[in-house]
């Protein structure tokens, strides 16, 4: 049985989820009540640490993906507008690189990097 405060945490992420093939984890543990599954999915965010953000592939806020990218890279793009001349950045821009891993749940490196990307283009910075 799943509980309504992961079923909110569900519904969060399917909100926020444009990806088919991620959604359909999510929706699949809602309909078989994979409340543990959930929990590990969601339950918790990954850490950015020294290494910068490091995890397994997947769906879900604990996983490497689009979603966990696009947010992180917000908080980062607003401490670089906070720290750094705003013009210079904005002007100069961000390297953005990625490699070519790709998880069976149809996560990969390069739509990582567009996440990235998204996110820095939405503040003006290329």
């Amino acid at each position: 049985m799943v509980d309504a405060g992961t079923k909110a945490l569900a519904q969060e992420w399917l909100d926020v989820d444009y990806l088919p093939s991620t959604r359909a984890i999510v929706e699949k543990m809602l309909a078989d009540g994979d409340a543990d599954g959930l929990k590990t999915l969601l339950g918790s965010r990954l850490a950015f640490g020294t290494a910068g953000l490091r995890g397994p592939m997947g769906a879900g806020y604990n996983r490497m993906n689009h979603v966990t990218v696009f947010q992180c890279t917000q908080g980062i793009v607003a401490y670089l507008l906070k720290t750094c001349d705003e013009a210079s950045l904005k002007e100069k821009g961000v390297v953005i690189g990625y490699d070519h891993r790709r998880h069976e749940c149809g996560v990969d490196s390069e739509m990582m990097a567009r996440a990235a990307a998204a996110a820095c283009h939405s503040k003006g910075i290329k």
